[in-house]
């Protein structure tokens, strides 16, 4: 059994297009991406109660159909045209159908790109603040990776990273470039963040978001502070990111009842580095 079984379920989430295809020509494709849902995301054992097709896992499942075929419609849109004969590959032409120009199927893989990245985004919300599915997803080690860096999806990271000219190499374009950068995220938060904040005030944080556990406006405060400042290093902007962390360093110093992890550790009391290496006092 899969998520998507059949090109009528796949149309359902794809754009207004009239599809001349049966089922069996995007089967290895639809097999593909419903795999990378697995391995990215899911984990096998809440993609095993996905296909049990349970009444209550509707909105889940709809959820996962509308990936798989928005997924899967675009890995296939580069070779739809193509015919291979004897003598190589051929363009598909018919008398009755003019090719589509490429601006329009341009436009059309930047519209799917588009609501794949929402869906995506949105379904990892969604798994992060359900209790349903707490234990099976919880216990993966797809959730480990996707929230071991406090930036948990792509929508996430738009929000507190910087976009400047100077990071266009870096930026990601969409969720596929995103997911590559979940490694960087978690060492920059567990090595560069840690240095400043403490590895037990770091691990109370990703422990707290992980269970949901309400934050007060101090706390929220900070962690908006160390989000920018995550994502500030992994686009090679460490001088900002470190004054990023400074901030958050000195505001937490000065709601000392609001972080008593930090407050207890060893790093609370150690002097801050300035950009230009000297060094202040980390109570001023």
């Amino acid at each position: 059994m899969s998520i998507i079984s059949s090109i009528q379920m796949a149309k359902k989430y794809l754009p207004a297009i009239t599809i001349k295809t049966e089922i069996t020509t995007l089967d290895d494709i639809f097999s593909i991406a419903e795999q990378e849902l697995v391995s990215d995301i899911l984990g096998n054992e809440l993609y095993a109660r996905i296909l049990t097709g349970n009444e209550e896992d509707k909105a889940l499942l709809t959820q996962c159909e509308r990936i798989v075929s928005l997924s899967g419609f675009l890995k296939a849109i580069p070779d739809l045209d193509l015919v291979l004969t004897q003598s190589g590959f051929a363009v598909h032409n018919s008398e009755a159908m003019a090719p589509a120009s490429s601006g329009r199927v341009a436009a059309l893989v930047a519209n799917i790109s588009e609501r794949l990245d929402t869906a995506i985004d949105t379904l990892i919300r969604f798994l992060i603040s359900s209790t349903k599915y707490e234990e099976l997803w919880k216990s993966s080690s797809q959730f480990d990776v996707i929230t071991s860096s406090l930036i948990t999806n792509y929508t996430e990271f738009k929000e507190f990273a910087q976009y400047s000219p100077s990071n266009a190499n870096i930026y990601p374009a969409n969720y596929s470039s995103f997911k590559k950068l979940y490694s960087s995220l978690n060492l920059a938060l567990t090595i560069e963040v840690a240095s400043y904040l403490s590895r037990s005030y770091v691990e109370e944080l990703i422990e707290k978001i992980r269970d949901n556990e309400g934050l007060n406006s101090d706390e929220k405060y900070a962690l908006s502070l160390v989000k920018y400042a995550i994502c500030a290093f992994v686009l090679d902007d460490s001088s900002q990111a470190r004054n990023l962390i400074i901030k958050a360093r000195s505001y937490m110093l000065k709601h000392p009842t609001s972080f008593p992890t930090f407050i207890a550790s060893p790093e609370s009391q150690m002097l801050d580095a300035t950009p230009n290496d000297g060094a202040i006092f980390s109570m001023l």
